[in-house]
């Protein structure tokens, strides 16, 4: 037989494959445990031994002495400079390519030369003084915090309100004359600018001081029910983009109206809706002549009732009041005057008529009307269709106006203060801080505001007290062996509406009124005020003295009456005559305007829904009820007037 063959690879390849994995092995070990791993040339002794010594540097370091000329830098105003503007490195002098020749467009650009237009003169101005329980936010108005959804509080307030007007159409005109016309090339034209857009109106006033000299002009700022204060606030300069936002911003509806024509506080009162001066004043014109005739036709009814009980036998009049007074019930009378007797309803109904309005209206002004509700309605509808006509709306074009009317309030005034006022309106200077201006008109370069000329009120405005007093009478008190003068005071006083008193036996050295009283009995029971009454005048009675007075025109009497000497620094010495009968006309006239509020039912005040709707504006005619008591000065209780509160002129 042959040999056999055999196969040296099949027979050595499992051994071959084992050195192999055995030598690789031994590579792997030395590489990465026997020599360790290598971080830039180095091994885990060399990491080490760095590590330790850069430690032991921090550590010197952090002992040592601080290095002053290693000092940290903050880059906060750089942080906040990015996150207000993320824009960096723009070349604002860069000019887009514009079709024509290159070189003519520049020239033209840099001769622009503008006529500024004159703003000119504003109308006469007229002012109103409207006085209301206003709704007054507790809190700061903005576009979030709205005036319906602010915290509010009833707040007694005379608000004065300058209002005047200009002739926008030729505003307009002279606007794009400047900026547009036809004589400006057409490169030139700026169209944007060619409509005014209108920046503030500014009213100031003058406070008439203690000594009689009137302060310097202040301005006014804008009421607490300006939402936009901080958007309408006006900086003496704007950045080259910031006066061409503001003249996007101000041309808006909200802001115009805002600056133009701003709001009035809603009032707690029953009142007629609030209206412009101008046509408030026309308004009081009318019902003063409608009181007038009133009164006239009382006094006509009145003397022919006199004339008719003088023409009638005394046995007749007993006979007829006999004859009344069996015939008819309770119902059927009606208190008469003069001589006495009853008048029946048919006579009574009559005299109704000719002299007594059914209805009476509610003011917030300084005159109470007693006008009869048909004829108040229909004057008052006119007046407010006529202010309705000159209010601004969103969609309203100002360059289809032929007279724009604007006005400003002021809701800072004080009781007993006197007052001037002056008022002008500012537009926008489009081109400020451009080189845009002649020589002749450089200095309104850095104008931003183009104004108006001021139109000054010709008469002070006075704005009525909210607390009087009265003496009322004198008498003498025993002190030992001396005798004191002892003055009965009538303190008077208008909160929320309503007017109340307190009568204060007052003695030399004392003061006139107190704080803290204890609340009115007639407002807590009306749910107006439930808090204590501040009755404190500020006055100290020095003394009451005996005086003789001469009086009359061609033969002169004397009297003799006590006045009423006292001061409110110390210094100065008021005096007022005690008894109502020595008091001057207009003393009187107070008196008896407050006395009749006080003889009333208490003004009952709207709450907000009612008020915020215009619900319940007019106020029907309070009948006088038999447990209406009359006024008493000791008590303050009684009736509202018909009219409405007081308002003093």
């Amino acid at each position: 037989m042959g040999s056999k063959k055999v196969n040296y690879i099949e027979l050595f390849a499992d051994k071959a494959i084992l050195a192999i994995a055995g030598i690789i092995s031994l590579v792997i070990i030395f590489i990465f445990v026997l020599r360790g791993p290598q971080i830039d040339g180095q091994g885990p002794s060399e990491i080490d031994e760095n590590i330790n010594r850069k430690a032991i540097r921090l550590e010197e370091q952090l002992k040592g002495e601080p290095n002053e000329n290693m000092r940290y830098i903050s880059k906060q105003d750089k942080y906040l400079g990015l996150l207000n503007n993320s824009i960096q490195d723009i070349n604002y002098k860069i000019n887009f390519p514009l079709p024509g020749d290159e070189a003519a467009v520049s020239s033209a650009v840099s001769n622009l030369v503008y006529q500024i237009p004159k703003i000119g003169k504003i109308a006469k101005p007229c002012s109103a003084v409207a006085r209301m329980v206003a709704f007054v936010p507790t809190e700061d108005l903005s576009p979030a915090v709205t005036y319906e959804s602010a915290g509010k509080k009833l707040e007694d307030m005379d608000i004065v309100t300058i209002e005047s007007s200009i002739d926008v159409k030729s505003l307009y005109s002279r606007f794009k004359e400047s900026f547009a016309s036809r004589n400006i090339p057409v490169e030139k034209r700026k169209e944007q600018y060619a409509k005014p857009v209108f920046a503030k109106v500014q009213l100031q006033r003058q406070t008439q001081q203690s000594d009689g000299n009137w302060s310097e002009w202040q301005d006014i700022p804008l009421t607490k029910l300006c939402y936009l204060k901080k958007n309408l606030t006006i900086p003496e300069q704007f950045s080259e983009y910031g006066l061409e936002m503001a003249l996007v911003q101000f041309a808006k509806s909200e802001f115009r109206d805002e600056v133009l024509q701003p709001g009035v506080y809603c009032n707690a009162l029953p009142s007629e809706p609030w209206i412009s001066p101008s046509f408030y004043n026309d308004r009081q014109i009318k019902l003063a002549k409608q009181q007038e005739e009133l009164r006239r036709l009382e006094i006509e009814a009145e003397r022919a009732r006199k004339l008719q009980d003088r023409s009638t036998p005394s046995s007749t009049r007993e006979t007829t009041t006999r004859s009344t007074t069996t015939r008819s019930g309770p119902e059927d009378m009606m208190p008469g005057g003069g001589g006495g007797g009853g008048r029946t309803r048919e006579s009574a109904s009559r005299s109704t008529r000719t002299t007594a309005p059914t209805t009476t209206t509610r003011r917030t002004t300084s005159e109470r009307n007693a006008t009869p509700t048909t004829t108040s309605t229909s004057l008052d509808r006119s007046d407010e269709e006529n202010y309705n006509a000159i209010l601004l709306q969103d969609d309203t074009n100002l360059e289809n106006l032929d007279k724009l009317v604007f006005w400003a309030h002021d809701d800072t005034t004080e009781p007993g203060g006197k007052y001037k006022y002056r008022i002008r309106i500012g537009v926008f200077n489009p081109i400020a801080g451009k080189d845009w201006f002649s020589e002749e008109q450089k200095e309104y370069r850095d104008q931003t505001v183009l104004w108006s000329d001021f139109a000054d009120m010709n008469e002070a405005i006075e704005i009525p007290q909210r607390i009087y007093f009265f003496a009322t009478d004198v008498r003498d008190v025993e002190k030992g062996s001396s005798t004191d003068k002892t003055v009965d005071v009538v303190v008077t006083r208008y909160i929320l509406g309503n007017w109340a008193s307190k009568k204060y036996n007052v003695k030399s050295g004392e003061e006139i009124g107190r704080t803290d009283e204890s609340p009115d009995a007639r407002l807590q029971q009306a749910g107006i005020s439930s808090d204590p009454m501040d009755f404190s005048t500020g006055a100290v009675m020095v003394d009451a003295r005996r005086v003789t007075e001469w009086y009359g025109t061609n033969a002169l009497r004397n009297r003799d009456y006590y006045e009423l000497l006292y001061s409110f620094d110390g210094k100065e010495i008021d005096k007022m005559p005690v008894k109502e009968r020595y008091w001057p006309d207009k003393v009187t006239q107070i008196y008896k305007e407050i006395t009749s509020a006080i003889d009333a039912l208490p003004v009952a005040l709207l709450d907000w829904a009612q008020a915020s709707s215009g619900m319940s504006r007019r106020n029907p005619v309070q009948q006088q009820t038999e447990e209406t008591q009359p006024f008493s000065p000791e008590s303050g209780r009684g009736r509202q007037p018909e009219g409405g509160p007081l308002m003093m002129p």
